[in-house]
């Protein structure tokens, strides 16, 4: 009687019939994945199964953050988690989640073709003397994404995605209660309501949450489609080819900049005209951007050419970036051109923004629409439209998986795995227990009849166990894999010394190295060490030190240095 009174109660907030409800819950119910957006004033969920052999969206819901100020926003922001997913079932469910844009970076890069085993050493020697990537203390994780030629020689582009451990603990503290010390990033006095208690499987970055969408898409697949998803803090630009990523960048104009910009000071014969924060956001919201030439009067108080005026330096700062970024991917991809551009997020309801960056840029601007190509149980899954744009994000994450790149801290993925093998050995008990089970019956049903069904459970467990022996020795080979040490690896780390450096000595022996050079053209040279023993040890060695020398050269500009430590588990690279 409970289900049939919740079945009524959700059917009169639907409008479904109830088979279809029925269906809905059905489905919910089994393997799915669920993506979640935390954005700035809501809480963004969608869920995806597999029905008919597709993936299809069965279920979407935005919770409205309710905060006062700034300190509560981490409360306020889990009791909106706690309350939107209180009407999900996510036993079977993988969560996949999206880190904010501002927060994360994605880069593709071009590298020599290389076995799979040593393509995380070589990412992480790019990550860390590339000059884009600024993030402190980053959390990667990259994908091969094809094959492309430079200069006549084949090569691999690899997609890198990093993200700060400091958000990363910050939206795990969300869902996961705290073990030990606190999370990097999360304020003790910020979080006292409790975590939601779920497990996060994955966390991905805007880029490839929009990826999934453009892959569902019916576009042609030459098409280069442009994608700029605006929202209140972060404005993303990221360039597909062939339903690719091919280009991520952030651009430096957001929806509070075109906000605060209307707050700027007028001067007018009536005297110094000046927009208060929250009647600025109401004329945006209403107005948007006027058409040039308008001059009608808003609230009494501003003209539509004033507006106008006001928003037109954010608004060029705006379409400048783009024009840059574009030329960047002409130039990179051999002449690779944007077709369109399409907008997506809370810029995308900006009215007149459509015709001023098609004024611009000289290309067709359409507002997105993320249910457009993907397979939905039902027609109207989405009530409100307007919340088709603020879940973008959620219905991009439900149609990834977990196999692809993912921002989670290493130890938690490794948990993942781990369960993964205590099913396997689960599955192989139970089968044992199978061939227990028959021997039992056949004393009291019969000999032939039970030797039958000890043959057929003997047979099931002769098929699993090749597979749980291959995955055993497999296991074996990755932990061999992830603890010897890459000495490519490492010879090609200690090429990106500084041209200061000079090694005249290099001893490799087991996990042990021992270096030996001269440093010259330094003032501070003792500090210039300690400053490259650090490096080391961040990057490729631990239990590094600097062992006393005399220096024999007898130059200000020039000392000897000896080095000592052990090469750490797979060449380096956390």
């Amino acid at each position: 009687m409970a289900d049939d009174k919740n079945i009524t109660t959700a059917q009169e907030k639907s409008g479904l019939s109830p088979e279809m409800l029925k269906l809905q819950k059905s489905l919910c119910r089994g393997k799915s994945v669920i993506g979640i957006d935390i954005g700035v004033s809501s809480v963004n969920v969608a869920q995806t199964v597999v029905y008919h052999g597709k993936p299809t969206l069965v279920k979407v819901a935005v919770e409205d953050i309710n905060t006062k100020n700034e300190r509560g926003r981490e409360n306020a922001t889990i009791i909106a988690l706690k309350q939107v997913l209180a009407d999900f079932n996510t036993k079977q469910a993988d969560i996949i989640c999206v880190m904010p844009s501002r927060q994360t970076m994605v880069e593709n890069l071009v590298m020599p073709l290389m076995p799979e085993e040593e393509i995380k050493g070589a990412v992480d020697i790019e990550v860390k003397t590339s000059k884009h990537f600024t993030i402190e203390k980053p959390i990667l994780d990259f994908k091969v994404s094809g094959r492309t030629y430079e200069n006549g020689v084949e090569k691999m582009n690899v997609m890198v995605a990093g993200t700060g451990k400091a958000a990363v603990d910050n939206l795990l503290a969300k869902f996961m209660p705290r073990q030990g010390k606190p999370l990097a990033g999360v304020e003790k006095a910020t979080q006292v309501e409790a975590p939601v208690g779920m497990q996060v499987s994955a966390i991905i970055p805007l880029a490839i949450a929009l990826e999934n969408i453009i892959k569902k898409s019916k576009i042609q697949a030459e098409e280069a489609l442009a994608i700029i998803e605006m929202g209140t803090l972060a404005t993303e630009l990221n360039i597909y080819s062939n339903a690719q990523l091919a280009l991520s960048r952030q651009i430096p104009v957001t929806g509070f900049d075109l906000t605060r910009s209307l707050t700027s000071a007028l001067f007018t014969d009536a005297g110094k005209l000046e927009l208060t924060m929250q009647e600025a956001e109401a004329i945006k919201k209403e107005h948007g951007i006027p058409v040039p030439g308008e001059n009608y009067l808003i609230n009494g108080k501003i003209t539509a050419a004033q507006v106008l005026s006001l928003l037109r330096p954010s608004l060029e700062q705006l379409t400048n970036e783009i024009g840059r970024a574009f030329d960047y991917f002409q130039e990179t991809i051999q002449g690779g051109k944007v077709d369109r551009i399409i907008l997506f997020g809370g810029g995308a309801k900006l009215k007149g923004l459509p015709d001023f960056m098609n004024a611009e840029l000289g290309l067709a601007v359409d507002i997105g629409d993320p249910l457009q190509d993907v397979e939905r149980l039902f027609d109207g899954l989405l009530q409100n439209k307007e919340d088709g744009q603020r879940l973008v994000e959620a219905i991009g994450a439900s149609l990834g998986d977990v196999q692809g790149i993912n921002l989670l801290p290493v130890h938690l993925k490794e948990r993942k795995k781990r369960s993964f093998q205590l099913m396997t050995i689960m599955g192989g008990l139970i089968i044992a227990l199978a061939v227990s089970a028959a021997v039992y019956v056949s004393v009291s049903m019969g000999v032939a009849k039970a030797q039958e069904k000890v043959r057929t459970a003997k047979s099931e467990y002769q098929l699993l166990f090749p597979r749980l022996q291959a995955l055993k020795d497999g296991l074996l080979l990755k932990q061999y894999v992830r603890t010897r040490p890459d000495l490519g690896n490492v010879l090609k780390y200690f090429s990106y010394l500084p041209p200061n450096v000079y090694l005249t000595d290099m001893d490799l022996t087991g996990d042990r190295v021992y270096l030996a050079g001269i440093v010259t053209g330094e003032k501070e040279p003792k500090k210039f060490l300690a400053q490259m023993l650090a490096d080391l040890q961040h990057g490729i060695l631990k239990d590094a030190k600097i062992l006393p020398t005399k220096n024999q050269l007898r130059r200000k500009e020039a000392v000897l240095f000896e080095i000592e430590g052990r090469i750490m588990p797979g060449g380096g690279g956390q």
